[in-house]
């Protein structure tokens, strides 16, 4: 297993220890709270800051649950050595003070192997996440629904992937959909950079003035990493050095945007690594979790595993659910992912298949309440990547003979042992 995965790895399973949002995240649903920038006091009580969005998404359904494009703002900082926090950090597993609104320090690495925590030069100061003085955003672009965008590549949780066998209750399951865009021939090609020499290069644009709202390209935002004493836990923070601009008055960041490809990694399971300029949100997206045995068939008209030995759903929830609702996460790094805590302390011993659909919209089968314009494709178009050495999952392209008018499916098949001490809430 490679160092990144070994470091996500680590940071899943201290995750799965936790039930309700993930470490660091919040479930995207409407607007980047609060009001306008402004000072460097505390923010006031009745508002409520989140994580914002720092690596570019294509909203394959043309629609999607993100903050709106706005006005860039950083909290102006003259004095980080007394103003921000600094490399001492918090107490290991407490939140960040609402009064700081940024930190000064070094980048910060966690070792995967001890989770001890790496410094990396220079020092800088980062705008800290959950800050309502402090709002950024990368590309959100929506895709024309005619023609379905083919994900080039899924990304399931390393902890499914790479323990043997899961013996807590409180499992975390991730899946991420990941865009690699050609340099022609898509209607998302004009969004890519072709030269990075410059630090905001064409077509980006940061907003600065009102009418102007969008970033206009693929691009990511570099991150602070963990404040030290927050990293792996619920309390996680992480912020950007982009800075407040060219104002001489303020301390200016480094007004340097990142290309995306350098920030995710995707190796194939034969090595072939996929530059990674998005990732992908779907509203019809739906996690289905079933006990199974034997060999399960696919039924098209209730959307979920049949046969003998397999059992109901414990989990079946989806993102446009308005009983049983699935939200994607924005986490404490800026970027989306598919997570749910699933809570299987009144689980049997045995196998269970956890299954990412995306469900069409015709009257077979459970109907996504918007037009489902994302697939997966047949014969490589999407591929697995960052599998992880004991399970790899399965795929189900658009079009397969099991499947009704789903895009396609994403499934893989975990053991669980003897149940374990059950973990903390």
């Amino acid at each position: 297993m490679n160092a990144f995965k070994l470091n996500k790895l680590w940071q899943i399973v201290v995750a799965a220890l936790f039930i309700g949002i993930s470490a660091g995240a919040y479930a995207a649903k409407g607007s980047p709270g609060g009001g306008g920038g402004g000072g460097g006091g505390e923010p006031p009580a009745t508002e409520t800051g989140s994580n914002n969005l720092s690596f570019p998404v294509i909203l394959s359904d043309n629609i999607g649950p993100f903050p709106a494009d706005g006005l860039w703002r950083f909290a102006p900082i003259t004095t980080p050595e007394t103003e921000c926090i600094g490399e001492s950090g918090v107490t290991a597993g407490e939140p960040v003070p609402p009064n700081f609104l940024c930190y000064y320090g070094r980048h910060v690495t966690v070792i995967s192997e001890t989770g001890a925590i790496q410094f990396d030069e220079p020092t800088k100061v980062w705008w800290l996440q959950k800050r309502t003085q402090n709002f950024w955003k990368a590309l959100t672009v929506g895709n024309n629904t005619g023609t379905p965008l083919v994900v080039s590549a899924v990304d399931v949780g390393d902890l499914l992937e790479s323990t043997p066998s899961l013996a807590t209750r409180q499992i975390r399951v991730e899946f991420n959909l990941l865009q690699n865009v050609p340099s022609t021939g898509s209607p998302l090609s004009p969004y890519l950079v072709a030269d990075w020499t410059d630090g905001i290069p064409m077509p980006c644009t940061v907003p600065k003035e009102v009418g102007q709202t969008s970033i206009g390209c693929f691009a990511a935002l570099g991150m602070s990493g963990a404040v030290p004493g927050t990293e792996q836990s619920g309390n996680e923070m992480q912020g950007t050095d982009f800075g407040p601009g060219p104002d001489a008055s303020l301390l200016t960041g480094t007004q340097v945007l990142i290309d995306p490809t350098t920030v995710r990694l995707a190796t194939t399971p034969e090595g072939t690594p996929i530059p990674i300029h998005a990732l992908v949100y779907s509203q019809c997206a739906r996690l289905v979790i079933q006990k199974i045995g034997g060999t399960p068939t696919w039924d098209k008209t209730t959307g979920q595993w049949a046969g003998e030995g397999v059992g109901t759903p414990l989990v079946n929830v989806a993102t446009y659910s308005t009983t049983s609702p699935w939200s994607v996460e924005i986490t404490s790094g800026g970027s989306i992912v598919y997570g749910y805590n699933w809570n299987a302390k009144s689980a049997a011993t045995g196998t269970y298949r956890l299954t990412f659909v995306l469900d069409g919209n015709d009257a077979e089968g459970p109907q996504c309440s918007t037009q489902l314009a994302t697939m997966f494709g047949p014969l490589g178009g999407t591929q697995l990547v960052n599998v992880g050495e004991n399970f790899a999952p399965s795929i189900i392209a658009k079009g397969d003979s099991a499947l009704g008018d789903e895009g396609g499916l994403v499934y893989i098949d975990i053991p669980l042992s003897t149940k374990g001490g059950g973990g903390r809430r």
